[in-house]
């Protein structure tokens, strides 16, 4: 699994920092640490931390979090090195670190002593607030997991943690608000994913109280948190071993039609397709929706409910080469703007898909496609080089922080009501739009 992973990591560096701010030798040493670790390097591991830690402190929090968590479980050097790291008493380098050194405690723990020992240590170690760079949250419930496997803890010692995981994530201020920009995006969606299965953990324990998965439902992951699904991608492969494990919403989902609660069921239901619309999904709603037998068509339910979950569109008029799109009134169609640079390698890689996707569309009187081309050099002769036909207008950085662009490419969905929506990186982007359209060609 690490090997497949290593390339994500650094990808997200590339797209989401820029590369200029950080010195180069912070990347070799940062590169380094995967064989120092496999090959039991330990003093020159913690000498390589140390200096990357340094020079450059989120590639040093990155590799702790994202890569090293994920060899402790079978790795006895993984856990030797981060002892020998907490030993040197650097203050700032062991607040990062010490929920992660526990939980690698409690893996190699063998008796009840050392059980008792680390349940002492989390209780008097734990915070008032979250450290968002330590990841304590994450490594509470893993602790849980642990002592758990082993029979080593009680209900009642697992819910006061977990309780205590949970005080501290509502606290935070865009728990449920959305506040532009990547880093608060990313710290928002982290957020929620640990509460939601906190949430889950609890109801686990105990099953007959539906506030709990109602609450877990709730913080599940939503469309916003889906644009940063990067910030939690390590926590589900920790804590559930699966990528796609995000079972709160559909299970609470079945636990209302179960308890004949149809009207809430298909509320959920229809956030589940919104957050994620897959064939399955949009079947699934549609089928349950037709049950109901309601005098709305499903069509229109449908781009009502996208319509309330977007945000009012910039009130702007865009001139593209023959044609002018006008925002400042109700479209009374579907529009799909990509937002998209010439120097931006993920774009370029993607356009021909977007040609295709205009192409497809060209005759559907239901669905626009534009794009939106940002800081691009040349670009009259990248379009004619490459023969491409989408309308294309180059924006200025107004307009981009208008609609909230704060990455390469951007997706943007436009109902014919006059709302915007984001579509998340890294999906296929013709399926939302089918699945949120429902009308594509």
């Amino acid at each position: 699994m690490n090997k497949l992973l290593m390339p994500f990591i650094f990808s997200l560096f590339f797209l989401n920092l820029c590369v200029g701010q950080i010195p180069k030798e912070a990347f070799t040493l940062s590169n380094s640490l995967s064989g120092l670790w496999d090959n039991g390097e330990t003093e020159k591991a913690v000498e390589s931390s140390m200096e990357l830690y340094r020079l450059y402190p989120p590639m040093f929090i990155d590799r702790i979090h994202n890569t090293l968590s994920q060899r402790l479980q079978n790795s006895l050097y993984a856990q030797k090195y981060l002892e020998q790291l907490f030993l040197k008493k650097n203050e700032k380098i062991n607040s990062i670190i010490a929920p992660i050194y526990l939980w690698s405690k409690s893996i190699s723990a063998k008796n009840e002593n050392d059980f008792k020992k680390i349940l002492e240590e989390l209780n008097s170690t734990s915070k008032d607030s979250v450290n968002y760079e330590s990841k304590a949250e994450r490594y509470n419930l893993l602790i849980v997991q642990e002592l758990d496997k082993q029979k080593a803890i009680d209900n009642i010692s697992k819910e006061k943690i977990v309780q205590s995981n949970i005080k501290k994530l509502e606290a935070y201020d865009y728990i449920v608000k959305i506040k532009a920009g990547r880093l608060e995006g990313e710290k928002r969606a982290w957020y929620r994913y640990i509460l939601a299965y906190s949430y889950y953990s609890l109801y686990s324990i105990n099953p007959n109280i539906e506030e709990f998965l109602k609450k877990a439902s709730d913080y599940s992951p939503d469309l916003n948190d889906k644009l940063y699904d990067h910030a939690y991608f390590y926590d589900v492969v920790l804590l559930t071993g699966n990528t796609n494990e995000f079972v709160f919403q559909a299970k609470y989902q079945k636990y209302l039609v179960e308890n004949n609660r149809n009207s809430e069921a298909l509320v959920l239901l229809s956030d589940i397709a919104f957050g994620t619309p897959s064939d399955y999904n949009l079947k699934s709603l549609q089928e349950f929706y037709g049950k109901l037998k309601s005098n709305i068509s499903f069509g229109d339910y449908w781009t009502s409910y996208i319509h309330k979950k977007g945000k009012p569109v910039p009130k702007l008029k865009i001139q593209f080469e023959s044609e002018e799109l006008d925002l400042t009134v109700k479209p009374n169609k579907w529009i799909y703007i990509d937002v998209w640079g010439t120097w931006c390698s993920p774009c370029v890689k993607e356009l021909p898909d977007l040609q295709s996707l205009f192409v497809e569309n060209s005759n559907n009187s239901k669905l626009k496609v534009y794009t939106f081309s940002f800081a691009s050099q040349n670009l009259s002769d990248f379009m004619t080089k490459n023969k491409y036909t989408f309308p294309v207008s180059e924006i200025d950085k107004k307009t981009n922080d208008l609609f909230e662009v704060t990455g390469y490419p951007t997706k943007i969905l436009i109902s014919p009501e006059g709302n915007f929506i984001k579509i998340p990186f890294g999906v296929d982007s013709k399926t939302y739009i089918k699945n949120y359209t429902t009308m594509v060609n």
